[in-house]
């Protein structure tokens, strides 16, 4: 019977409205928002705009009025088309180059023909006109771009702040996890991401040689995600508490979760629970999977790999789901892994996923090693095929002892 050996406290404090940003370059977020998008470009308008009023200045004011004004407006705006390719389409840069170098003369032709017949401003007039322009679309500029970097300063302070809270709560709640039995071993581990994220590994011991471990995976990064992981672990002890089947587990924590999150938030789960059977003759286990990635099991016996893949939906999202497990018995060298998608989804430069092929191939070569050098071998061979944007754990369960003797059942 299972017996929770340290529930801890549990404070579940109000979600605040936050919302999570990729790292990505301040005027990306800028222009991405709702209250920003005029402030850098407007900014780089009026900075960029100035040239026009510069050259009238380089020949002491002579040009004329609606020319000044005219390649004012052009520059600026052509300034501002160069800002957006260069943050969100890169590629069309050379588009907007061409696109400025054909569009010159047919303007600057418009401008010569609206001026038609006006006389030449006189020169004192010309400069300080083309002097006080300068000076105005300076001081504009330096305006608008206080004020931008003022409240992204303010953003990116708050962001940073809750990142920490973040990564706090995600260092208490998920520490190594690490037990070794006479029948066998369990090692978790989770590498946070720099957005943190919610992934959770777990394991409730019981009283006679058996366990419960589990791997979760909260949906979104920052501080909701590590907020909800933890209402989540709170959730999933208590239950454990009652020592249900792992389709009640489930089926409990898919009815809470809704009480406690935002509508668009879920979680996967993978769990096992590791007991032997009735005449000790082997170890048997429960798998039960909800919307994660398979839980894949090496058998020693058959040299190969079963995966155990999602058969329900992701915990949060259909109150009325239906959760099953599935019952396996563990032979002598066997061993269990269970990971989440930080790990299969990190992508190469050519947006290949690593996937779980690569890490069935990695388990079937390295199942003989010790568990920290398996997950440490993993872990590095993810970290060489692409950037890590996800939370990546992974849950390693060996079993080693004759007593787990059995026949292979897959």
């Amino acid at each position: 019977m299972l017996a929770v050996t340290d529930l801890g406290s549990q404070e579940l404090i109000p979600v605040p409205s936050f919302v999570h940003h990729r790292n990505q370059h301040p005027l990306v977020l800028a222009t991405r928002s709702s209250k920003g998008p005029e402030i850098p470009f407007t900014g780089v308008f009026c900075l960029v705009g100035m040239v026009g009023c510069l050259l009238d200045l380089m020949v002491l004011g002579e040009k004329p009025f609606v020319e000044v004004f005219g390649w004012t407006i052009f520059t600026g705006i052509m300034a501002v088309v160069y800002l957006l390719c260069g943050l969100r389409a890169p590629r069309l840069i050379v588009l907007a180059i061409a696109l400025h170098y054909f569009l010159s003369r047919p303007f600057g032709k418009l401008l010569r023909f609206l001026n038609a017949g006006s006389p030449a401003p006189h020169t004192e007039l010309g400069v300080r006109v083309a002097a006080i322009g300068s000076l105005a679309l300076c001081l504009l500029a330096c305006a608008f771009f206080l004020l931008f970097f003022y409240s992204e300063g303010r953003t990116s302070i708050r962001l940073q702040t809750e990142l920490a809270l973040a990564h706090g709560i995600q260092h208490t709640l998920v520490p190594t996890v690490h037990f070794r039995s006479a029948f066998w071993e369990i090692y978790g581990v989770s590498l946070p991401s720099e957005q943190v994220g919610g992934d959770l590994v777990d394991l409730v011991r019981g009283n006679d040689d058996s366990a419960l471990a589990y791997v979760a995976d909260i949906s979104g990064h920052g501080l909701q995600a590590g907020i909800l992981m933890g209402m989540f672990k709170t959730a999933a002890r208590t239950c454990i508490a009652e020592n249900p089947l792992l389709s009640t587990l489930m089926k409990r924590i898919n009815q809470v979760l809704p009480q406690v999150k935002e509508p668009e938030m879920y979680a996967t789960c993978a769990a096992v629970r590791i007991g032997q059977r009735a005449d000790h003759a082997a170890c048997e286990l429960h798998l039960a999977n909800a919307g994660h990635p398979p839980i894949l099991r090496f058998s020693n016996k058959h040299r190969k790999v079963f995966p155990f893949p999602s058969n329900a939906p992701p915990l949060g999202l259909m109150p009325d789901a239906d959760f099953i497990s599935h019952t396996v018995e563990a032979g002598v060298g066997d061993l269990l892994l269970i990971a989440t998608d930080g790990v299969t989804e990190v992508c190469d430069a050519a947006g290949q996923e690593f996937g779980i092929e690569r890490l069935q191939s990695l388990l079937i070569e390295k199942h003989h090693k010790p568990l920290q050098v398996i997950a440490a071998e993993i872990l590095d061979a993810a970290a060489r095929w692409g950037k890590q944007i996800d939370d990546q754990t992974l849950l390693i369960v060996p079993f080693s002892s004759e007593s787990c003797a059995a026949p292979d059942s897959a």
